[in-house]
């Protein structure tokens, strides 16, 4: 069975998310402020579980949030962790932030320091 792409719209709460399988790009941008961070997160987690049985040569995450709360940040931690399981692949994340947003800064700096992947944090002006 081969994986569809995912895209889910974004709204006040939730962010944009895009998912290519089959060109190992996924983006993930906006505010993720949810009621329930496991109800938006565990089918997005669970179609990552399915594209690391069978991922591109190369997987390339970028993420750009304008705000994430906490229980957002453990499931985008499970997310990441799953794709720290892909072996033999190269897979990165790019955690871009606004120049002058200093906690979404931190909170990329955070990541890094947990995750086990190629990790670069990304200062922009233009999403």
């Amino acid at each position: 069975m081969s994986l569809t792409a995912l895209h889910i719209s974004p709204t006040a709460f939730t962010p944009e998310v895009k998912f290519d399988p089959i060109a190992g790009k996924f983006e993930i941008k906006g505010r993720s402020i949810p009621e329930n961070a496991h109800e938006f997160y565990n089918p997005l987690i669970d179609w990552v579980k399915m594209y690391s049985e069978n991922p591109a040569d190369s997987t390339s995450v970028d993420v750009y949030f304008e705000y994430l709360n906490t229980s957002s940040s453990k499931s985008l931690m499970h997310l990441f962790n799953i794709l720290g399981t892909i072996s033999g692949k190269q897979v990165s994340i790019n955690w871009l932030h606004a120049k002058d947003d200093n906690a979404m800064k931190e909170a990329g700096e955070d990541f890094n320091t947990i995750i086990n992947l190629p990790f670069n944090i990304v200062e922009t002006d233009t999403i």
